[in-house]
């Protein structure tokens, strides 16, 4: 039997290529520039976002139930190949093209890539530490989140000296080269390692011994609950996300302050996804969730309202809320349908991601356009957070019945 390698080693590569993959959430730094550079409108390159992370999520699917059958490294080659070309492509987009063209390049082939990626990583990640499954997809789904401390100071300057079309082709070029260096020791654990570990203790340690495939957990409530779950869960996110720099800036930040702003919400999004997460382990995954919801509407109906540094603040907590669920979800996604199906199971639960960023998007447009402003925006925000907390205790009557079967 062959040895399986160090785990530091294996989950070590696997949270580079989260990080390189993460930037789908710097699109506001992006975003003016992009403007500026093309022409486009406000209103379409706020889409570039949204039809961006319906990509990733359709990616997500992809690479996880990939991952499933053909094991995480080949999927994630091919998932950097893709995300790697889908940015050097958007460098050469003539100016005054169609935002069209853009939107197949970096959202979709980008966006796609970023996913796949993702899928076979998480999948991989929770396979080396299933006895915390919480942490596991804490720290995978907060590398991803890190990308955007890392790589929002380095885009701004970048774009500052030598112009936005070049700044993305070095970038991608940079996520092509760490990426597939990544891939080659990227592997599953064997059963020697397996065997050594010790069970998983707390509230979430009760999961189900066998695991459902994707055809028939699609036929279950609990299916459609979770998805319904990120759905609105996500609305206040998605809808803040294009805005952080440019409306800073409206609230009374400086630009610098501003383009900080969207780099320390990654950092509020990695340790979300990682403390949150952890915690979620003895917790239990839908009191974490309740928690987290209540913050998420409290954060909305602030940023209604709130400028200057106040409103910093709570551009972060808002994040730091949202990292939370972005880890916990995967887990209670095993939770209920077991690990070896986790890849497909949840890639297409994690398409509400993508479809709320769309709806949410549209709608927030169509509001900004008939008044001007976006305090509608964040109390809509506010009232999907609600409405999250009761489909969560829907679904924590549903995971007491497995629990207890």
């Amino acid at each position: 039997m062959k040895k399986s390698p160090a785990p530091i080693l294996v989950v070590g590569a696997c949270l580079i290529v989260q990080v390189c993959v993460g930037i789908i959430y710097i699109w506001s730094v992006f975003k003016a520039p992009a403007m500026a550079f093309y022409g486009w409108a406000e209103g379409s390159t706020n889409l570039v976002a949204s039809f961006m992370l319906f990509s990733f999520c359709a990616g997500n699917f992809a690479g996880g139930a990939a991952a499933d059958s053909k094991g995480p490294k080949k999927v994630c080659f091919v998932g950097i190949l893709l995300f790697g070309s889908g940015l050097l492509l958007s460098r050469f987009i003539p100016v005054g093209s169609s935002i069209i063209l853009f939107y197949l390049t970096y959202s979709v082939l980008g966006g796609f890539g970023s996913g796949v990626s993702y899928g076979a990583m998480l999948t991989c990640i929770q396979r080396w530490l299933p006895h915390r499954r919480g942490f596991a997809t804490g720290i995978g789904a907060g590398a991803f989140g890190l990308s955007t401390v890392v790589f929002s100071p380095v885009a701004d300057a970048l774009i500052k000296g030598i112009g936005f079309d070049s700044a993305l082709a070095a970038l991608a070029v940079v996520f092509l080269v760490l990426g597939l260096l990544s891939c080659s020791v990227i592997r599953l654990p064997g059963e020697d390692y397996l065997a050594s570990l010790p069970k998983a203790t707390g509230k979430a340690a009760a999961l189900r011994r066998e695991s459902i495939p994707f055809s028939k957990a699609v036929r279950t409530l609990p299916f459609w609950l979770l998805f319904l779950n990120i759905f609105l869960f996500n609305g206040t996110w998605n809808m803040l996300n294009p805005l952080i720099k440019g409306l800073g800036i409206q609230r009374g930040l400086g630009e610098a302050a501003a383009v900080m702003a969207v780099s320390l919400t990654g950092l509020a999004n990695t340790a979300g996804r990682v403390l949150i997460s952890t915690y979620s382990d003895r917790l239990g995954r839908i009191n974490t969730l309740y928690l987290v919801s209540a913050a998420t509407a409290v954060c909305a109906l602030l940023l209604s309202f709130v400028s200057g540094w106040s409103y910093l603040v709570v551009v972060l907590l808002t994040a730091f809320a949202f990292g939370g669920p972005a880890a916990v979800n995967p887990a209670a996604t095993t939770d209920f349908f077991g690990p070896k199906h986790m890849g497909a199971n949840y890639g297409v639960i994690m398409m509400a991601l993508g479809i709320s960023s769309i709806v949410f998007n549209s709608i927030s447009n169509a509001l900004y356009a008939a008044t001007g402003e976006y305090k509608l925006t964040f109390l809509l925000g506010a009232a999907t957070a609600v409405a999250n907390i009761v489909n969560c205790f829907i679904i924590s009557r549903k995971l007491k019945s497995i629990s207890n079967a």
